[in-house]
């Protein structure tokens, strides 16, 4: 699978699960620079949720210190890159 491939699928699971956290968002309207909290309102309960749902869909560990590095969409999208790459 090629590097496209691997940051749309990572992408779209990202937007799945926060759509199973916060049902009512219209997670394709995310601007990918912008806080998850600024644009759906999302408090910290639903974070750690989006978080813990994050780690048990793509088997991997996120360390609470490294939240808010995950408040947008670009954010997580770079971390969980990062963090699946180094399980290989």
């Amino acid at each position: 699978m090629n590097a496209v491939n691997r940051e749309d699928q990572l992408r779209e699971t990202i937007l799945r699960v926060l759509g199973d956290v916060v049902p009512n968002a219209d997670t394709q309207a995310i601007h990918p620079d912008i806080s998850f909290h600024d644009q759906l309102e999302l408090d910290s309960i639903d974070f750690l949720r989006l978080m813990m749902g994050l780690e048990k869909e793509l088997n991997v560990t996120i360390f609470d210190f490294d939240y808010p590095k995950l408040s947008t969409l670009k954010g997580c999208e770079h971390y969980l890159a990062d963090r699946l790459a180094a399980t290989v």
